[in-house]
């Protein structure tokens, strides 16, 4: 009995240790944790389809609300090296650097702010997170339109210090990094850093 109850313990220890059942629970607890990020971004979708005329009206309510945790979820630094290169990235002088980014940042402050003075009542819900690693993984978000077909939206994630970070989105096999990238490599190629950040930001100001 003893013996019985012995080798019982041992084949239980085995399973939970073994590498395969270890992965498979360590995925499933990543996956939960993306979600758990990214739950209230995707949810608050139809909360400012409901609210549009509101948020219209209260920007600041907006910014302080939607926006803040779109761009809190958000990782331009990453977005620039996914579009750049990791070498190109480590060539542009810091103070460079941190403009690039922060008008990236901005870029994308504009985009949160488009979609709310759009007329597309898109309506967003979870569909599948699927792992590229245990540091990064592809959200897929449907996305329902009156207007035009339905079409899910990838979000390219990875996991940083500070949590779970989107870092670049696309449909299909269209990405927004790869459709940037000859833009910002014509600059950075003619040495003209300054002129990208002043395209940016005149883009944001417009």
């Amino acid at each position: 009995m003893v013996k019985k109850f012995l080798f019982s313990a041992f084949f239980v220890a085995f399973s939970f240790c073994s590498p395969g059942y270890s992965s498979e629970l360590g995925d499933e607890l990543i996956i939960k944790e993306i979600e758990e990020t990214f739950a209230e971004d995707i949810l608050s979708s139809k909360y400012v389809n409901e609210r549009r005329k509101y948020f219209r009206a209260n920007p600041e309510a907006f910014e302080n609300g939607p926006a803040r945790i779109f761009l809190q979820h958000s990782d331009a630094e990453m977005t620039l090296k996914t579009i750049i290169g990791k070498d190109n990235f480590s060539e542009i002088p810091e103070h460079n650097l941190d403009k690039i980014i922060n008008a990236l940042n901005n870029t994308f402050r504009r985009y949160a702010y488009e979609w709310l003075n759009s007329n597309l009542n898109t309506s967003l819900s979870l569909k599948k997170i699927s792992l590229i690693d245990q540091k990064s993984g592809i959200i897929i978000v449907k996305r329902s339109l009156k207007v035009v077909p339905d079409l899910d939206l990838k979000l390219f994630i990875h996991k940083t210090y500070d949590g779970w970070k989107l870092y670049d989105f696309g449909f299909w096999d269209f990405r927004y990094s790869k459709m940037k990238r000859r833009l910002y490599l014509r600059y950075i190629n003619n040495n003209e850093i300054e002129g990208l950040i002043k395209y940016l930001e005149y883009k944001n100001y417009k």
